[in-house]
């Protein structure tokens, strides 16, 4: 598995994310709407480059087993980051995670500038194709707050199910709101 070659789509380039693109990911990662069904809060320069510093150090860390690797979502026609992707199967690298190693989480943030223009679309459906045709991933899962409309139409049209509701009491990240786990397995 060659986590460090860009995948490219037709708008886009998406590849590894360096410690360079920190000031790109503040741009949406501390952004109040860009950010409000994120499992985290608006991040100030600090946490942004913490959170992308550890990124970049858990991708080297990666096997192909094991990984959590960090993508910039790069607009072809411009060189613009407008959003990264995130895909992992465990949280530390080299050391198992809690789902299988043949299975993988995904999540995605785009800049509001770029909302409604399919770009999370081919960006997430690229994700998946990458780590069914790739890595040999059997099941990828996505986590969306209930309340986030246009990213659950995103899964479903990329063929995702729902496959766990969430309360809001059981929401460890502290956004209180319901959310749900897709699922979508390799036919």
């Amino acid at each position: 598995m060659n986590i460090h070659a860009p995948i490219v789509t037709e708008r886009l380039l998406l590849r590894p994310l360096t410690s360079d693109d920190a000031g790109a990911l503040l741009r949406f990662r501390g952004h109040p709407y860009a950010t409000r069904y994120l499992s985290h809060e608006p991040l100030g320069p600090e946490e942004n480059n913490a959170r992308l510093l550890q990124l970049v150090e858990a991708a080297e860390a990666s096997t192909a087993e094991w990984f959590r690797v960090g993508w910039a979502l790069e607009l072809k026609a411009s060189g613009e980051v407008i959003g990264d992707a995130r895909i992992w199967n465990t949280a530390e690298p080299p050391s198992p995670g809690r789902i299988p190693a043949d299975c993988a989480s995904m999540g995605y943030i785009l800049h509001p500038d770029h909302h409604g223009m399919g770009l999370g679309r081919e960006a997430a459906g690229a994700l998946v194709d990458w780590l069914f045709t790739e890595r040999g991933t059997h099941t990828v899962f996505a986590g969306v707050y209930e309340p986030n409309l246009a990213s659950r139409k995103l899964l479903e049209a990329l063929g995702f199910r729902p496959d766990h509701y969430f309360i809001a009491a059981q929401d460890s990240a502290g956004k209180r709101m319901p959310s749900w786990r897709y699922k979508l397995d390799r036919v």
